[in-house]
């Protein structure tokens, strides 16, 4: 896997650089002290994954993140700062993890764990005949070996609507209603057919065996394992709790899940299936928090759900989970601030204050320290 290590600090890098060597398959495809020279830098090569400090002068830590992901979608990123203060915040750009410094052995080893998992998700190493791979998650990218010439808007949007339906058949009257405001006119109907032509045609052009994506006879699209983060997503979402025997595989489907589902679509039919998918990310953090948390992997537990607050502000099953997460710690200092933050949104969106117990523990923490 091909990383940058970007610093202001140039021994934080080199302690960075030192540590890395211990993993065979990490290469250092770039040390930067100039965030702006990172950024230009990944514009020429592949890159896989990014190491960020965040408190830089200039273009910040976060900022970068956000500018390359915004560019190069399947990018992972890993904070490494000595500033726990920034962990809220640099959950906006979906991090893999969060090292605060001095990073410990343990601690990296974990992290490269992850980042395996995740490079592997992405490459989709377990369907390597796949051709096509399908983002929905953020902004949309079918991603294939040539240019995708969409003959029509149309046909893009049957086809992010067909995979919105996961496997199931639509009804030419669903379709109608979806993609042409419920017209059945005789050039409406005689329109969503071509397009429905016009798609066949050009999966048969990405994949011709239809071994990642087909469309059936009736009209359903079907999906390989492993080619869409949506479908796997859901299809995990819908068939697990989670659990200590499947903790990795929750990690891995949160991690695909960096940004709303067809986040920059206007689709109407799009906005419940959206809802869902946020809904199941919130269980699904909530619930490997909790493994996490019952096996003794405190930080693991905490970046979870630092990740769910930065996409979900206002879960307030995720501030009371990580409440309850650094009571049990005895964090105080990090109990409080976090309170503060979660009493100041209770009030401002919903007038409402925190569970006593929760109040009642904020000023023993507060007289304690």
């Amino acid at each position: 896997m091909r990383v940058f290590l970007i610093d202001d600090e140039q021994p934080s890098l080199d302690e960075l650089v030192w540590r890395l060597r211990k993993y065979p398959d990490i290469e250092i495809a770039g040390i930067f002290t100039d965030p702006a020279s990172a950024l230009e830098a990944a514009e020429e090569g592949r890159l896989d994954a990014a190491f960020l400090d965040i408190d830089m002068p200039g273009l910040t830590g976060l900022e970068l993140a956000l500018e390359i992901q915004a560019q190069y979608p399947s990018v992972v990123v890993i904070f490494v700062t000595a500033h726990a203060q920034y962990a809220l915040e640099a959950y906006r750009s979906f991090p893999l993890d969060f090292l605060l410094k001095p990073v410990k052995e343990a601690r990296l080893d974990e992290t490269i764990e992850h980042l395996r998992a995740q490079h592997k998700l992405l490459n989709r190493a377990y369907a390597p005949e796949s051709r096509v791979r399908i983002r929905c998650f953020g902004a949309f990218e079918l991603l294939v070996t040539e240019e995708v010439k969409w003959r029509t808007r149309r046909v893009r949007e049957l086809f992010l609507y067909l995979i919105d339906r996961r496997g199931a058949a639509p009804t030419k009257e669903e379709m109608l209603d979806a993609l042409f405001e419920g017209r059945t006119d005789k050039a409406t109907v005689n329109n969503l057919y071509m397009t429905i032509y016009r798609l066949r045609n050009l999966l048969s052009e990405l994949d011709a065996e239809g071994k990642c994506v087909r469309m059936a006879n009736d009209y359903s699209l079907i999906v390989a394992p492993g080619v869409c983060d949506y479908t796997d997503f859901m299809a995990f979402a819908q068939g697990n709790a989670v659990t200590g025997k499947n903790v990795a595989d929750a990690a891995r489907m949160l991690a695909l899940c960096r940004a709303p589902f067809l986040e920059k679509e206007p689709f109407e039919w799009a906005a419940e299936s959206a809802w869902e998918a946020e809904a199941e990310y919130e269980r699904i953090s909530l619930e490997l928090a909790g493994c996490h948390a019952a096996a003794g992997r405190v930080p693991e537990a905490e970046n979870v759900l630092c990740a769910l607050l930065a996409r979900g502000p206002l879960s307030a099953e995720g501030y009371e989970a990580l409440l309850d997460l650094y009571a049990s710690g005895g964090n105080r200092t990090a109990y409080c601030e976090r309170y503060e933050q979660y009493a100041r949104l209770m009030k401002k969106e919903f007038r409402l204050m925190p569970q006593a117990r929760y109040k009642e523990h904020y000023e023993r923490a507060k007289r304690a320290k």
